[in-house]
């Protein structure tokens, strides 16, 4: 998104967790020239003055996941800026927010589920308004930065549409002369399914007033740790076996996996699998449905490892973008030597490169 609008390009964006459309909008904001030197002077007067020991929200689990003392610390945080009257400049404060919960809360930071810190490594309730206030000038550094490199535009700002919700059928809407690029990192982790990203939201929703999130559904989506994750792709199993039977027809690499699988006796292992394949190719076909024009799609993905058999999945994108009617027209690998996992878990060997494949539409 922030390459687009330093180029001046109309951007669209789609996701379905309500965060990471909080963060968009928090860009878009920045970019619209929204006071956010002002609502940080706010924030931090409001702070100074705060000396109440409420904690003011509660959800399932809060005291696994917060002490005490940094619950009330947190508490005065969202008093503080909730106190911004400017909703794009709060939700630049919520990002900052976000962060300082990712960092201090008492789950551990080196993995995207939730997962208890060892008591003798526990945040330390002093720690949570000084991690604010560094993430917080680090925030407007970045702000100013960015404003600098956006100073020159002599074009009016481009149009973005954020859309809150599932990519398999979001309202996309473009003009017919545009030419489209399309660029998008399918979440192929190394967990059971794919990356949790549901799991690695939920603290941070939970704080976050409901109003300040650009969805509906925020209330629904952060019911419990697993709400988001289930309807995101992958989520569920339930129609794998007819998702599975979809893509085979239209990709002879994961029909070659799936024989793979029936052979060794671990069909029953690749539900998972099959399901999110069958919601990306899901995705997929949305996409060019919603545009028959000229277009650039740009996958990056990696090959993770499930019930112990690699899935190709630079292979599967490839017959499933071909099928569309897109032209692959160069590739290019990264090794991925600074992963903060191990070479190995639980589930088989672990992700160390991606594959960036460019497409074209004519």
């Amino acid at each position: 998104m922030t390459e687009a609008l330093i180029r001046d390009l109309d951007f669209t964006g789609v996701d379905i967790n309500p965060l990471a459309a909080l963060v968009c909008e928090a860009k878009v904001a920045i970019d619209a020239g929204a006071d956010i030197e002002g609502a940080a002077q706010t924030v931090l007067s409001a702070l100074r003055s705060d000396i109440y020991d409420a904690i003011d929200v509660e959800f399932p689990g809060i005291n696994k996941w917060f002490d005490d003392e940094s619950a009330v610390n947190f508490s005065r945080l969202r008093r503080a800026i909730s106190q911004v009257e400017d909703k794009g400049a709060r939700r630049v404060m919520w990002t900052v927010f976000a962060e300082t919960v990712r960092l201090c809360s008492n789950s551990r930071t080196s993995t995207y589920k939730l997962h208890i810190r060892a008591s003798g490594d526990h945040v330390d309730a002093n720690q949570v308004l000084l991690t604010f206030d560094t993430n917080l000038r680090q925030s407007l550094m970045r702000v100013r930065e960015y404003r600098e490199l956006i100073g020159t535009r002599k074009t009016k700002r481009p149009l973005v549409r954020i859309i809150c919700g599932d990519a398999r059928k979001a309202p996309l809407k473009w003009n017919i002369s545009d030419h489209q690029i399309l660029v998008t990192s399918p979440p192929y982790g190394d967990n059971q399914t794919t990356i949790p990203y549901g799991q690695f939201s939920y603290l941070a929703m939970r704080w976050i007033p409901e109003d300040d999130f650009p969805s509906s559904d925020a209330k629904r989506l952060m019911a419990n740790t697993n709400a988001l994750d289930a309807v995101s792709l992958g989520g569920t199993v339930r129609g794998a076996e007819e998702k599975e039977t979809a893509v085979r027809a239209t990709s002879q690499h994961f029909d070659a996996f799936v024989r793979e699988a029936e052979r060794t006796d671990r069909k029953l292992a690749i539900r998972k699998v099959s399901s999110f394949i069958g919601d990306f190719a899901d995705v997929l076909n949305h996409m060019r449905s919603s545009w028959a024009g000229t277009a650039h799609w740009v996958l990056t993905t990696g090959n993770r490892t499930a019930a112990g058999l690699t899935v190709p999945f630079d292979a599967i994108c490839k017959d499933l973008v071909t099928k569309l009617g897109g032209k692959p027209i160069t590739s290019l690998h990264r090794q991925l030597p600074n992963k903060r996992m191990p070479l190995r878990n639980s589930q088989g060997a672990m992700i160390t490169t991606e594959t960036t494949t460019v497409f074209e539409f004519s």
